[in-house]
């Protein structure tokens, strides 16, 4: 029988609860042992639905529990304070997405994890999506030859109002949005490190003050453009993926990827000519022997945090999210904010 990890949960809003608790009160290799959260009624919910122990505050949960791992779902910037103190206590930490608010803040729990010898993981659950997983599968397949430009964007009009929609709490769809988007570029890019990035933000149709439209540019050291674009004041919407090789294009559309390729064997020979055009034609002549092709998203492509992190934890695994993966997201993260102009207002 699979060892049973007992686990917490600090912080039942909506990713902790909708996420975590969800997964975890009747996941089989977890016992969900206590959950911590301010608010009284949604203490109540928690244990009416899994007898879990109660907590309002982190002090008085670490005076009678010391689970196997706590699921660090607070708002981001309480996120280094609560994990170095699990680590601290001898737990492994699951950090929900960003891992924190800066580089040097990502560090400091990184060297907590190893002084204690303790595991920290993020929970980044978009680049294990079936949609990025089959993407990924198309890339690694060679069908559109070396991917010169990998295009990511999420197109819709949302007037945001809540805590994200504020800078003094860390909110903003570049931290919020793009910590899943930046991380799912990474994660089916070259591989190689980031060396440049440009950045724009605007905050156009929310109610608050942070940014709710990005537009990202990101130059790996094999000069592949990652280009994000996240756009809370779009009403009609840019397909989710575009990616550019040099013998294909594919676009995402609804649950599918639709690629036009040629192979290079295959195509006619194209001389280049120096001087004046023949003929004074615009035209070339050249005929690409162009195919299609759909590929669907697989669902059974999905890959699953929580087994993974059990595996990890007691079998000694790979991680799916490895922590120097989302220590580089934190860095690109936060080069793109130094690095972006602000827009508060469009100009009349």
């Amino acid at each position: 029988m699979a060892t049973k990890l007992r686990v917490a949960i600090a912080g039942l809003g909506r990713a902790g609860w909708s996420i975590h608790f969800n997964r975890l009160k009747d996941a089989p290799n977890f016992q969900l042992a206590a959950v911590i959260d301010p608010l009284p009624e949604r203490l109540d919910e928690a244990a009416a639905l899994s007898g879990c122990r109660t907590y309002r505050t982190h002090g008085a949960f670490w005076k009678k529990e010391r689970p196997d791992i706590l699921v660090v779902a607070t708002p981001t910037r309480f996120h280094e304070r609560h994990a170095r103190r699990a680590l601290k206590e001898g737990c492994h930490v699951i950090l929900e997405k960003p891992m924190t608010t800066t580089l040097r803040s990502a560090d400091r729990i990184i060297d907590e994890a190893e002084r204690h010898d303790r595991r920290v993981l993020v929970f980044q659950p978009h680049r294990l999506a079936a949609e990025t997983q089959t993407l990924k599968g198309i890339l690694d397949s060679g069908i559109l030859g070396p991917v010169y430009l990998i295009r990511r964007s999420l197109t819709r009009y949302v007037r945001r109002n809540d805590w994200q929609s504020l800078r003094k709490h860390g909110g903003g769809m570049l931290n919020n949005y793009g910590s899943h988007y930046v991380d799912q570029l990474l994660y089916v890019s070259d591989g190689t490190p980031v060396v440049d990035v440009q950045c724009n933000l605007w905050a156009v149709a929310t109610r608050g003050d942070a940014d709710d439209v990005v537009k990202v540019w990101l130059r790996t050291r094999r000069n592949q453009l990652l280009d994000l674009e996240i756009n809370q004041a779009a009403a009609l919407p840019l397909p989710p993926w575009h990616v550019c090789g040099r013998y294909g294009t594919l676009i995402q559309s609804e649950d599918a990827f639709h690629i036009r390729y040629f192979v290079p064997e295959q195509a006619p020979e194209l001389e280049v000519f120096e001087g004046a055009a023949p003929g004074r034609s615009y035209d070339n002549r050249d005929r690409l022997p162009w195919r299609e092709k759909t590929v669907p998203v697989r669902s059974e492509a999905q890959l699953d945090f929580y087994a993974n992190i059990h595996d990890t934890l007691t079998a000694n695994a790979e991680p799916h999210i490895r922590t120097h993966e989302s220590r580089e997201l934190i860095r690109v993260i936060e080069q793109c904010r130094r690095r972006a102009k602000f827009g508060k207002e469009i100009d009349a």
